[in-house]
C-alpha cells in the first residue's frame, strides 16, 4: 500500500490531469461552440440564398411561360402574314389576268371601231340613216303593225308575235 504521501502526490497528479482535462474540454467547447456559430451563419447564408434562387427560379420560369406564349402568338402571326401573302399573290395574278384581257378587249373595241367606221361610213359629218338593216321580215311586220287601226287588233297581233319579232319591229322604228 501507499503512503499517504504517495497517494496525495497520485490524487494532485490526478488533479492537475482533471484540470487539464477540464480545460481542454472548456477550449474544446468553446472551439466547438464557434464552429457551431459559423455553420449557423453559414445555414443561414445557405437558406438565404436558396430563397433568392428559388424567387429567380420562379421568375425565370415566369418569363419562359411568357415567353412561349409570345412565341405562339408570334407562329400564328406568322401563319396569318404567309396567308395573307398567298390571297396577295393570287389576287396579283387576277389583277394581271384581268389588266391583260382589258387591254385585249380594248383592242378589239377599238378594231371593231374602225372596222366599223370603214364599213359604215362614220367618219363622214352626216349621220347614216337608221333602217331595218335590210331585214325584209322586219319591215313586212312593221308595215302589217302600222295597217292595223285598231288598238285592240293591234293588242292581239302584238301579243301573237314571238320575241324575236317584237325585237325586229321595235329596231326597225
Amino acid at each position: 500500500m501507499k503512503t499517504l504521501d504517495e497517494q496525495l502526490e497520485d490524487a494532485l497528479a490526478r488533479v492537475k490531469q482533471l484540470e487539464a482535462d477540464a480545460q481542454a474540454s472548456s477550449t474544446l467547447l468553446t472551439e466547438a461552440a464557434r464552429q457551431s456559430d459559423e455553420l449557423r451563419t453559414k445555414v443561414t447564408a445557405f437558406t438565404k440564398e436558396s430563397d433568392a434562387l428559388t424567387l429567380a427560379n420562379q421568375e425565370l420560369s415566369e418569363q419562359r411561360d411568357q415567353l412561349s406564349r409570345d412565341l405562339v402568338a408570334a407562329k400564328q402571326s406568322l401563319t396569318s402574314t404567309a396567308n395573307t401573302i398567298e390571297e396577295l399573290a393570287k389576287a396579283k395574278e387576277q389583277i394581271t389576268t384581268l389588266t391583260s384581257e382589258i387591254e385585249t378587249l380594248k383592242a378589239n373595241a377599238k378594231t371593231a371601231e374602225r372596222i366599223a367606221a370603214e364599213h359604215y361610213g362614220a367618219a363622214s359629218p352626216q349621220p347614216v340613216p337608221v333602217t331595218p338593216r335590210g331585214d325584209a321580215e322586219a319591215e313586212a311586220l312593221l308595215t302589217r303593225f302600222k295597217a292595223i287601226t285598231d288598238p285592240k287588233e293591234q293588242t292581239t297581233f302584238w301579243r301573237s308575235l314571238t320575241a324575236q319579232q317584237r325585237t325586229q319591229i321595235l329596231n326597225a322604228k
